[in-house]
């Protein structure tokens, strides 16, 4: 049986068959990278290797001996979403100039084809960034409630402007969609077909449901007034364990698939009730398999789970435990 599969996005990357000729790595102070019809200003290489930097920080936050108080985590080996490992200061030094050269590649196929953004949403790109760039959000509502800091604040002094800035974000961003839409819309020269999208879907994409069950109650030191988690004992965890694991069989001894799929979201909100916790603490989404955006022990889960299976396992120690609960549909 097919698994039934909800979809959110279609997410395909826009792979450029084409190559920026760089003047290699001299750059000047007003450019980084040079064709013989355009160049692009250095600011633009700065925020790139600006933005490479943060990215790899949030790899080096899962190393074991990360420090975030030292600069040492630039000469440990990380891993990024594709499975790439490299020295983070090589890794954010080629994610720069890969980036400076893709923008100026797309820039070049988009004049050859004589072919221009969307209007409205290169403005809509446009206004966000200079949101971010003054005020340090696009919601400018928060600003009455909460604090900011605007990126013109940390990025002006490094030698980024706004125009490098939007290039890098709001324009590339805005090329890269009718980009997509020449090359694999109806019509466009690699069209997808809807046969392709709809087994692609149906091969990679899942919906599950995932309940975080804390494995510990919080409580506030009397003398400092801090709060902190304390680990439930043995005899209480196992009570609530042995809760799960009757949940888990209930869902996986259902045959039917469907049906299966309704007793997990039934059981799900009644076992949420029953210990006191709010319905949306249940987190129901999509995505594609291998990538859900959650604890990486349960994106295994995800990944290996049958459809209208249900699966617990403990994730984190003592006072940091909790006992996700996950079920596909």
């Amino acid at each position: 049986m097919k698994p039934t599969v909800k979809v959110l996005s279609l997410l395909l990357a826009v792979m450029m068959l084409f190559t920026a000729i760089a003047s290699g790595c001299t750059f000047s102070k007003e450019w980084c990278y040079k064709t013989d019809d355009d160049k692009l200003d250095i600011g633009v290489y700065i925020y790139a290797l600006y933005n490479a930097y943060n990215r790899a920080q949030t790899y080096a936050e899962k190393l074991d001996d990360y420090d975030p108080s030292k600069d040492s985590w630039l000469d440990m080996e990380i891993t990024d979403d594709d499975g790439n490992k490299e020295v983070a200061s090589k890794w954010i030094k080629e994610q720069a100039e890969e980036s400076c050269l893709e923008l100026m590649a797309l820039e070049a196929e988009m004049k050859k084809l004589d072919a221009t953004a969307d209007s409205a949403t290169l403005q809509a790109l446009e206004t966000d960034a200079e949101s971010n760039w003054y005020f340090g959000t696009t919601n400018t509502e928060y600003l009455q409630y909460y604090s900011f800091t605007p990126l013109k604040d940390t990025l002006e002094p490094k030698g980024v402007s706004l125009e490098s800035f939007k290039r890098f974000s709001a324009n590339f961003s805005a090329n890269c969609e009718k980009m997509f839409k020449l090359l694999y819309l109806k019509g466009g020269s690699q069209e997808v077909k809807k046969e392709e999208i709809t087994k692609y879907f149906e091969e990679n994409y899942v919906k599950y449901s995932y309940l975080p069950i804390p494995l510990c109650e919080s409580t506030t030191d009397e003398t400092t007034g801090q709060s902190k988690n304390v680990a439930y004992d043995d005899a209480k965890i196992k009570k609530i364990t042995d809760e799960i694991d009757k949940y888990v069989k209930q869902v996986n001894d259902t045959k039917d698939t469907a049906k299966a799929a309704e007793t997990s979201e039934k059981l799900i909100k009644e076992f949420a009730t029953a210990n006191g916790m709010e319905e949306s603490a249940i987190s129901t989404s999509t995505g594609i398999r291998n990538e859900t955006n959650v604890d990486t022990d349960v994106d295994k889960v995800i990944a290996e789970l049958g459809e209208g299976k249900a699966k617990a396992i403990k994730v984190g120690k003592g006072e940091n435990a909790t006992a996700p609960t996950t079920t596909l549909s």
